[in-house]
């Protein structure tokens, strides 16, 4: 039989960790060890796709590839898929890691001028050429440390004007680097200041303007609400969060945090894909994401490190009652700046005890299911998108062991080395 034509064929792998169990959902985190783990092998890739895994042998008995790669070991698994993340914002807020080490919290912050507020002000007085580029700089540094597809939101703007421009400039961003990006309105992030003694006039503007402007534009997919104390209340998270469901939008929602309001139940009645931080979350939070089986828990373990909290999300709780989760960055200016996957993994494996592959599957397979991507990406699997990377590791239990450092040699997306 005459060898199958490819475009890439890759050869030499230490190991190849496909996270796929061969079922269309991905398996239960305890169940994650039916995912297969190829020793000494590789792929080949076609028009974008993967083609097959296997033995290096096999592989080149049955392929004959227009290139072929051979490693000297490594590891090689997909492509991270960041599934939350703030890269909209016009400039840092280094400043205020000083004032966290003097003992100031995040309101003290906000009052000294600070905080998310401040990152509005910056936001509305660039323009959108230098947002834009200032957004595909950040995209860059992600496809370095091995972010191939992320959800983006927006959230600095806070003005129907100054949102789609936020948006406008991801979608630009992603143009310029070929991240591949699923964007998420986040007007719901904050009261802005002229509307700081109106929240329900602003829950209108949102409601009667902003969605359905976005929506119109096709800017986004998901819309976010940042449910806590100092930014939205149940009630009027619930009236944006419906509205913009009506629209066709899939919801987003940042919960529990700082305090336990019941975010994340209410992102269970609404059937929204996640609710993320979950820090203060209760037994109740963790039973009705439990029964409902679909919501996704996304965790984001970099983010008390950065605000120096001795408090995490329930994660093995969590696990243990089998709720889907994610392991994501939530790169931003003020509160966790860290774009690196490979850093979160290590967070999630000493502050949440995963495993490496439980850490691995959070920002792969779990991922790319919970923005809806997961018959395409976060698996290498025949037919999924040929996003992958070459490790430089000895092993995937290295995966998190070490920290301050870059473990992407090599990456891939869509079957084509890109940067790195």
């Amino acid at each position: 039989m005459n060898p199958t034509s490819c475009d890439l064929l890759v050869l030499g792998a230490r190991q190849v960790l496909t996270l796929d169990s061969g079922e269309p959902m991905p398996p239960a985190a305890s169940r994650l060890q039916d995912c297969r783990v190829v020793e000494g092998g590789g792929l080949a890739v076609q028009d974008g796709k993967i083609l097959a895994l296997g033995m290096d042998a096999e592989l080149e008995a049955g392929f004959s590839a227009k290139e072929v790669l051979r490693l000297q070991g490594g590891v090689v698994v997909p492509g991270f898929v960041d599934a939350h993340t703030h890269p909209a914002f016009a400039v840092g807020r280094a400043e205020e890691f000083d004032w966290r080490a003097q003992g100031m919290g995040y309101v003290e912050i906000a009052e000294k001028g600070g905080g998310i507020l401040s990152s509005v002000r910056a936001v509305r007085a660039v323009s959108e050429p230098t947002l834009g580029a200032t957004v595909a700089g950040h995209f860059r540094r992600m496809l370095a440390h091995g972010t191939t597809t992320c959800e983006a939101k927006s959230g600095y703007g806070l003005s129907t004007e100054s949102e789609l421009k936020s948006l406008r400039a991801i979608e630009a961003a992603a143009k310029e680097t070929g991240m591949q990006v699923r964007s998420t309105f986040l007007g719901g992030h904050m009261v802005p200041e002229e509307y700081r003694d109106r929240p329900d006039a602003y829950v209108d503007l949102l409601c009667q303007e902003s969605l359905p402007a976005v929506a119109e534009a096709g800017l986004a997919t998901a819309a976010d609400v940042y449910i806590e104390g100092h930014a939205f209340d149940l009630k009027r998270s619930r009236r944006y969060l419906e509205r913009a469901k009506e629209l066709g939008f899939r919801l987003r929602v940042h919960a529990e945090q700082f305090e336990n309001l019941g975010g994340a139940a209410m992102a269970v009645s609404l059937g929204a894909d996640c609710a993320d931080h979950l820090e203060a979350l209760d037994p109740a939070g963790i039973q009705a994401m439990a029964e409902s089986g679909k919501t996704f828990a996304g965790l984001l373990p970099a983010v008390p490190h950065f605000l120096r909290q001795n408090v995490d999300a329930p994660a093995r709780a969590l696990l243990e009652a089998d709720v889907p989760y994610f392991v994501a960055t939530d790169f931003n200016p003020g509160t966790c700046f860290c774009l690196s996957i490979p850093e979160a993994l290590h967070f999630a494996r000493v502050r949440l005890r995963f495993s490496a592959l439980e850490a691995l599957a959070g920002a792969t397979v779990y991922a790319a299911h919970s923005l809806g991507l997961g018959t395409r990406k976060g698996r290498l699997a025949p037919g999924w998108d040929a996003d992958f990377l070459v490790l430089d590791l000895p092993d995937y239990h290295h995966l998190g062991y070490a920290f301050g450092e870059n473990p992407v040699a090599q990456v891939f997306v869509g079957g084509k080395a890109t940067l790195v």
